[in-house]
């Protein structure tokens, strides 16, 4: 019987679930104590109480909390974030944001709305283990 050597691919229902790199969502209700790496975009409406340091974006959605210092390629911010920030490409600070602390990013966007305390160093690139306002001439 020729269907028995015959190759076809598994039927959807029996193939291992394929997970693209996309957005990783972390929920209100969600608190995180320590670090928080990766390599994909991250929505947080939860809080973290720790470094943040992804390759890709962060978004601190409206209900996000962040208690430490963050670096990302970009981030956005429309909850609260208390310490420095510093991006690859972009911070923006949305209408409903609040952010205590510095910002280092080559472009930084303050809405009209949104809450600011700290300085800012637009002065290029800043790396994962630089602060905003550390080191550089002086």
């Amino acid at each position: 019987m020729a269907f028995f050597g015959k190759t076809s691919s598994p039927s959807p229902e029996k193939e291992a679930p394929r997970h693209e790199t996309g957005t990783a969502l972390v929920g209100p209700k969600v608190r995180i104590q320590g670090e928080l790496t990766g390599d994909e975009d991250v929505v947080l409406e939860g809080r973290v109480d720790g470094r943040v340091h992804l390759s890709k974006a962060l978004r601190v959605g409206p209900h996000g909390e962040v208690r430490g210092d963050v670096h990302a390629h970009v981030v956005s911010i429309a909850g609260k974030v208390w310490g420095n920030v510093s991006a690859d490409e972009r911070v923006e600070l949305l209408p409903s944001g609040s952010l205590e602390g510095n910002i280092r990013a080559p472009k930084i966007v303050i809405s009209e709305g949104a809450q600011f305390k700290g300085r800012v160093d637009m002065g290029g690139r800043s790396g994962p283990g630089e602060e905003p306002g550390s080191g550089g001439p002086g």
